[in-house]
C-alpha cells in the first residue's frame, strides 16, 4: 500500500512539470509545438521503429485506477531520441507532458525524471507491433501496452 502511495505522490510530483497547452485527442495534454521528423534511413530499423506517437493506459496504479498515456518519439538518432511524455488526470494528480531526451539501447527506449525520488520508464517494442512499457520508483512498477495513434 505504501509503494501505491509513494507512486501516486511521484506521478504528483511530475504534474507540475508542464502545464496543459493542447491535448490530443483523449484527456493527456500534449505541447502545441509536438512534431515528429521521420528517421534517417541509416539507422538501425530497431531504433527508427520507436518513431512516431503511442497511446495506452498504465495499469497497478494507487486505487486500481488505469491512466491515460501517451509517448511522443519525436526524433531518433544513433545516439538516443527527443520524447515528449505525457499522461492524462487521476483522481490523485493532474494531467502533464514533458519533452526530454531519451536513450535507446538493447531494443529499449528510456529515460528518467529526477524528481524527489527519481522515475524511470523503460519501453520495449514487442513482436505484435505493441510498445510495453513500465514505470518504476522507490520499487513499484507500474505497466502498460501502448499502440500507434494517428498524429
Amino acid at each position: 500500500m505504501q509503494h501505491l502511495f509513494t507512486f501516486a505522490l511521484v506521478l504528483a510530483l511530475l504534474s507540475g512539470c508542464a502545464a496543459t497547452s493542447a491535448t490530443s485527442s483523449s484527456s493527456v495534454p500534449l505541447p502545441p509545438d509536438v512534431a515528429i521528423t521521420p528517421p534517417d534511413a541509416a539507422l538501425a530499423p530497431q531504433q527508427r521503429a520507436f518513431s512516431g506517437k503511442w497511446s495506452g493506459k498504465w495499469r497497478g496504479l494507487a486505487g486500481g485506477q488505469q491512466q491515460e498515456t501517451v509517448l511522443v518519439v519525436e526524433s531518433v538518432t544513433a545516439d538516443g531520441a527527443t520524447v515528449v511524455y505525457a499522461q492524462g488526470d487521476h483522481s490523485r494528480f493532474r494531467s502533464f507532458h514533458r519533452r526530454t531526451t531519451a536513450r535507446i539501447a538493447d531494443g529499449k527506449l528510456s529515460f528518467t525524471f529526477d524528481q524527489r525520488s527519481p522515475i524511470t520508464f523503460t519501453y520495449q517494442l514487442q513482436p505484435d507491433g505493441t510498445l510495453e512499457a513500465q514505470s518504476q520508483s522507490r520499487g513499484f512498477t507500474a505497466v502498460a501496452t501502448l499502440t500507434r495513434a494517428s498524429s
